[in-house]
């Protein structure tokens, strides 16, 4: 290879090497948050039904919001395990799952328009067991 082609591939390497890790670059990538989004059926179905969500999202924060689409809870746990995801809607299992496997943090809980809760779980044993109430 040329040693002029190979001398201006390095400096391009190392130009745009600089320009990922430059801190004006990192600030850019903090301004948008990757919200998780259980695929219950397909990804095309699904987008436009969270869009306006995403949107208002995005008002009211003053960042860019990207959906980030996994077929299962599972998935949306790695992907917040490893970055890729910053904030999802969970059940309660799964929740917990993510404080315990991607260090999550529970801070919000849906509530319906008068103010009542927006998710019911219940304990469950089995009809033979002493445990009663």
């Amino acid at each position: 290879m040329n040693a002029k082609i190979i001398a201006s591939l390095a400096f391009t390497s190392m130009f745009s090497l600089s320009t990922l890790l430059s801190p004006a670059h990192a600030e850019e990538q903090e301004k948008a948050l990757n919200f998780g989004i259980i695929s219950t059926e397909s990804q095309q179905n699904l987008k436009p039904q969270w869009t306006t969500f995403l949107q208002d999202m995005e008002k009211k924060l003053g960042v860019k919001g990207n959906a980030f689409f996994a077929p299962e809870y599972a998935g949306i746990i790695q992907g917040m395990r490893f970055n890729k995801v910053d904030i999802a809607w969970y059940g309660n299992l799964s929740a917990m799952e993510a404080v315990d496997r991607a260090n999550g943090q529970v801070f919000a809980q849906t509530v319906a328009a008068d103010g009542s809760p927006g998710y019911w779980s219940v304990l469950i044993v089995n009809k033979d067991s002493p445990l009663n109430n």
